[in-house]
């Protein structure tokens, strides 16, 4: 057996949904867990007595064998699925709605690698690792020891970071100098303030380049760069690569409309 496979999680399959007009959900039990990211619209359904609405961000972990089923028809919905099975134990988290999934941009590497011809198990079983690993966190984080003041820092930088945000408008915004907002930062999340707002500017620029259409001048200009020369130059030094290329990197994606 490759050590770098997980036996204890088994992907299942995957894609992207894309709704042609009306759309709702339609009344299921899975054998799989199933995630849910949505991209676009809203996605209202019910799980084990449980009324659920996720908006874009949004994500949903259904368990296998519970009845689901939607509960208000949309229009324009789009969102990634993943089916997997847990072969052994249990997921190590309780939560199944997360607001505000950082790394959307893990959905279309997954798809990209999963509909290649001859690619690695340990490669696709890695990426749902990650997602996996990604929502734990998002679980537990606040069982952890942060406090509340530092989760309010940490919830604020990422609602409104752009590129001109500074650490000193936190500090502003707070009421506390540039220098204790880092401290918080630092001693709760391992990184400083302006390394916070790096990290969710790039979450926000990688997912705008995976998940739309949208131009790199159109994406700069969301982000609030003053143009995208300075978007592209900004993107390059912190990911290695030109966000053309980061958006051309991974292009081969299952979809479904049904």
């Amino acid at each position: 057996m490759n050590i770098l496979i997980n036996s204890n999680i088994d992907f299942s399959f995957a894609g992207f949904f894309q709704s042609k007009g009306e759309w709702i959900h339609p009344r299921k039990i899975e054998k799989t867990y199933e995630i849910i990211y949505v991209t676009e619209g809203e996605v209202y359904m019910n799980e084990g007595g449980k009324d659920i609405c996720a908006k874009a961000g949004d994500l949903i972990l259904l368990e296998p064998e519970a009845f689901h089923f939607g509960t208000k028809t949309t229009m324009d919905v789009s969102f990634y699925w993943v089916h997997f099975f847990v072969d052994k134990g249990t997921l190590p988290f309780d939560e199944r709605f997360f607001s505000g999934f950082e790394n959307s941009y893990l959905f279309k590497e997954l798809l990209h690698y999963n509909n290649l011809p001859d690619i690695p198990e340990y490669l696709v079983n890695s990426l749902l690792l990650r997602i996996l690993s990604e929502l734990c966190y998002m679980s537990n984080k606040n069982g952890i020891g942060y406090d509340a003041r530092a989760e309010k820092i940490y919830e604020w930088i990422r609602i409104n970071v752009e590129a001109g945000l500074s650490v000193s408008d936190i500090a502003k915004h707070f009421g506390y100098s540039p220098d204790h907002i880092s401290r918080i930062c630092k001693k709760n999340y391992g990184v400083s303030a302006k390394e916070l707002i790096n990290r969710f500017l790039m979450a926000k620029a990688r997912s705008m380049l995976a998940n739309t259409d949208k131009y790199v001048k159109e994406v700069a200009a969301e982000l609030g760069f003053t143009d995208d020369r300075a978007f592209v130059a900004y993107f390059k030094y912190h990911d290695g690569c030109f966000p053309s290329e980061f958006r051309n990197r991974f292009g081969k994606v299952h979809m479904n409309s049904r």
